[in-house]
């Protein structure tokens, strides 16, 4: 199972959308599998709704191509929520 947190407009795909709840999502994997298919699986689209995604705590600019599996946990923020780092 993958724990998904989703941010800002993402939040509506939450098991719980309100705005009260914690807006995490769980998604049932078998070995690994692309970051980018477990959004597809949550309805998401990520060209055109993501902006940023970490993987356990840590960006990564290519997170759409990474591998996860059981146990990890995804963070994605929408286009309009889009963070400034160096």
């Amino acid at each position: 199972m993958i724990e998904v947190r989703l941010y800002g407009r993402l939040r509506r795909f939450a098991e719980n959308p309100a705005v009260t709840a914690e807006s995490i999502a769980w998604v049932p994997v078998e070995g690994e599998t692309r970051v980018e298919e477990v959004l597809r699986r949550l309805g998401i689209d990520p060209e055109q709704e993501v902006s940023n995604i970490f993987i356990n705590g840590r960006y990564f600019y290519d997170a759409r191509e990474r591998t996860v599996r059981s146990g990890d946990r995804i963070g994605v923020f929408p286009k309009d929520m889009a963070m400034l780092y160096c």
